[in-house]
């Protein structure tokens, strides 16, 4: 019996010590990946260590070094930066990005054209997006304002989409354009409106394989981009490529 359990243990051993798997994720994957990382876990064995940020500031992680085998960017633009700078890498789609207007009750913004006037107006102290200069969504909300005809807006940048949500969420900001999926479940009172894919650049949201990912990472990347992986993403409120 012994010597069953020591074979046994010789076999588990190499699953059992083997590091988590480092993935970097976009921010608003902050709430639907981790439940599928862990049923992908409770299936497969395989253990996945989780960072979550904006895509640029990731990316860059990578170029200096990060070890990271599996990258979930929110756009492509910036997969597309990462491929030109590392000969090898695959590129997958996975999901569409949605963005969102979330705005606090007491602002009496409702849609779009109120966000607009209460702007003009000067009835907004502070509007929160995530940082254009290395956050997707950040771009996508900078062009729906250029389309509303808005300039000057007063904005307050977050250091990704999660933080411009919790900026709105804690009443630092009166309004901001976020992302669908983290605005759903922000919960507090919050009007959500969801801005049409139309008014933005689309959110391409594509995984990065690096160069010599192991088994675990690229099962993880076919459980997000496979039938389960979809549906979950759907439910979430992402699109679909």
């Amino acid at each position: 019996m012994i010597r069953v359990f020591l074979l046994l243990l010789c076999l588990a051993w190499p699953v059992l010590a083997a590091p988590p798997v480092p993935v970097a994720a976009a921010a608003d994957l902050r709430l639907a990946l981790p439940p599928l990382v862990h049923g992908h876990e409770a299936q497969t064995g395989a253990r996945f260590s989780l960072s979550f940020g904006s895509s640029g500031q990731m990316v860059q992680q990578a170029l200096n070094g990060a070890p990271f085998q599996l990258l979930l960017l929110a756009d492509a633009s910036h997969a597309t930066r990462l491929a030109a700078a590392v000969p090898g890498v695959e590129r997958r789609p996975y999901a569409l990005g949605r963005l969102a207007l979330v705005a606090t009750r007491a602002s009496g913004i409702t849609d779009l054209a109120s966000l607009k006037a209460a702007i003009i107006a000067g009835r907004i102290r502070h509007l929160a997006i995530a940082n254009p200069a290395h956050a997707p969504y950040g771009v996508a909300a900078r062009a729906v304002l250029a389309g509303l005809g808005v300039t000057g807006a007063p904005l307050v940048l977050g250091d990704n989409v999660a933080q411009a949500l919790s900026f709105v969420s804690t009443g630092a900001a009166e309004a901001g354009l976020v992302a669908l999926p983290l605005a759903r479940a922000a919960g507090g009172g919050l009007i959500v409106v969801p801005v049409s894919p139309a008014l933005h650049p689309p959110l391409v949201q594509t995984l990065v394989l690096m160069p010599g990912a192991t088994p675990a990472a690229r099962g993880l990347a076919d459980r997000l981009t496979g039938q389960n992986g979809r549906a979950a993403l759907a439910r979430a409120g992402f699109g679909l490529p």
